[in-house]
């Protein structure tokens, strides 16, 4: 392996766990799908949710209710991609409120439902994919800057 091609990180690994029977190609080729799907993420709860104080996850949390509405809370979690102890109906309220929503409700539900995700926070919702969509290649699937 050209050690000049290497990024800083990957030079450490090797020169940490070099000596082990690992497949170095595949860790980096791991690293870098890591690397790649974070970027655009980072960039984006830094821009267009920042204003809104929301993370990918809370946007993401929002966009299933509103896509799917009310559902049982294991699947809401599983369509997330967090544990259901990981939210609550309260920090879903929290979330829709700083997304421009004013939605009241009990945070003892066993079902999580759209209710705080009302029209005004969809068309807030609908705005900020409309940004998040920006500057995707559409042919390649590729973000632009």
């Amino acid at each position: 392996m050209n050690d000049e091609a290497l990024l800083p990180a990957e030079r450490k690994i090797l020169a940490e766990l070099g000596h082990l029977p690992l497949d170095f190609r595949a860790m980096w080729a791991i690293s870098n799908v890591f690397r790649s799907s974070t970027a655009p993420r980072r960039r984006l709860e830094a821009t267009v949710l920042a204003p809104d104080r929301l993370s990918w996850t809370a946007f993401t949390a929002l966009w299933v209710l509103w896509i799917w509405g009310e559902m049982e809370s294991r699947d809401f979690a599983s369509a997330v991609g967090i544990r259901r102890a990981s939210f609550s109906s309260r920090s879903l309220r929290a979330a829709a409120e700083r997304s421009k929503s004013s939605s009241p409700g009990s945070t003892r539900r066993k079902r999580t439902s759209d209710q705080c995700c009302r029209a005004r926070t969809r068309d807030h919702l609908a705005a900020m994919l409309r940004e998040l969509l920006t500057g995707v290649d559409t042919r390649s699937g590729a973000a632009t800057p």
